[in-house]
């Protein structure tokens, strides 16, 4: 088989339980990369906020992370973080709501009301000083720990606010999951139909239609069915078994 670039999303397919990672899943990560083929995670986490243990198991070729930041063998080929003006208004607007809100930084994540669902540097005292030059923060996505209404959001234009039924996430507008599949393969010299994607939630869609072959895995919801080569049976070792079934399967 010709040189393929695939990309795991991280939660829901990689990541199960408190950031567990599934030796199955570990190996044939492995035996996909000694095939010749260059992995990816393409995960709405930033880059400060990859799972640790994850990355000590496998020696992932680069990453695409929040959509905005884009690496490649240690190499930053993209980068674009939340502009300062919407960072000051969402950063206010959380902070008088009451919202938990992580500002996921490329090297730091930091907290207003102690942030969301990882470890962060809580802002929220020190938050006017934070903001008169928060570029220093390096803010590729924001997420919130609930969803936030339209009439809200349609306040920050420069932002896409993805509302997941009890938490949200902020990503810079204009960029989805295929934009660093796409700068990848440019820069690769790789063809788009030598793509491959794993994934499970409704942020993957992009990825997943943009790729040749693409996984979703057992949990995911039915409207991603059109845009899969083929549905895991599982979703813990789901990986592995999609990677068995496009790459190494009968019908590879």
């Amino acid at each position: 088989m010709e040189k393929h670039l695939v990309f795991f999303d991280v939660d829901g397919t990689l990541m199960h339980h408190h950031d567990t990672v599934y030796e199955c899943d570990v190996a044939a990560l492995k035996k996909l990369k000694a095939a010749g083929h260059e992995i990816f995670l393409n995960t709405g986490r930033s880059r400060s906020i990859l799972p640790k243990d994850l990355l000590k198991k496998v020696k992932f070729d680069g990453f695409v992370c929040g959509s905005s930041y884009v690496e490649y063998h240690g190499k930053v080929l993209h980068r674009e973080c939340v502009d300062d003006e919407t960072l000051r208004g969402f950063c206010r607007y959380a902070k008088d709501n009451g919202i938990k809100l992580l500002l996921e930084g490329e090297a730091q994540s930091y907290g207003v009301n102690q942030g969301c669902f990882h470890p962060c540097v809580d802002i929220t005292e020190a938050l006017e000083d934070c903001l008169i030059d928060p570029g220093f923060m390096r803010v590729t996505k924001l997420t919130a720990d609930r969803d936030i209404p339209k009439r809200v959001y349609d306040r920050f234009p420069r932002i896409r606010c993805i509302n997941f039924g009890g938490y949200s996430e902020q990503i810079v507008a204009g960029y989805d999951k295929a934009y660093g599949m796409k700068l990848l393969c440019d820069k690769l010299g790789v063809p788009y139909k030598n793509t491959a994607a794993f994934g499970d939630s409704v942020n993957d869609i992009e990825m997943l239609k943009f790729a040749g072959k693409s996984v979703i895995m057992k949990q995911a919801a039915e409207k991603l069915d059109e845009f899969a080569t083929f549905r895991a049976t599982v979703d813990e070792g789901g990986v592995c078994e999609g990677i068995e079934k496009l790459f190494f399967g009968e019908e590879k």
